[in-house]
């Protein structure tokens, strides 16, 4: 049986761009990088808490786990104290929110913005009970 979350991939257009973004305005860490020059590819690993997120750059899927389109992963949630200050830092720095903060019916506060590649990203705060 797995013991705990190790990592999860996405493809991305540019790793060091993504990791900037990933660790200048969301507060994660850079962890290890890979280059695979006779690949064309490039890895870098970016971690927040036990999350780690592997940035994968290449000119195509790796042909190694490439997997057809399937239903999956839909956004990545980070969780904050403060939702409205974190869209509002985040939009002065340029990035683009794609639902402005609401409550929802399950107890959170929750906006949607997106990294430099489109990919969604949510961010969650829990409402008093």
């Amino acid at each position: 049986m797995p013991s705990k979350f190790h990592h999860f991939a996405m493809e991305v257009s540019d790793a060091e761009r993504s990791a900037e973004f990933y660790c200048s305005l969301l507060g994660f860490e850079r962890g290890d990088e890979f280059s695979f020059p006779d690949r064309q590819r490039k890895i870098v690993f970016v971690l927040l808490g036990d999350v780690c997120i592997e940035l994968l750059q290449g000119p195509e899927p790796e042909p190694l786990v490439a997997q057809p389109r399937m239903v999956g992963w839909k956004h990545l949630c980070l969780q904050t104290d403060d939702v409205d200050a974190e869209i509002e830092r985040l939009r002065a720095a340029g990035v683009k929110i794609t639902l402005e903060p609401f409550d929802t019916e399950i107890g959170s506060r929750i906006a949607f913005f997106e990294d430099p590649d489109g990919i969604p990203l949510e961010l969650w705060s829990d409402l008093p009970r």
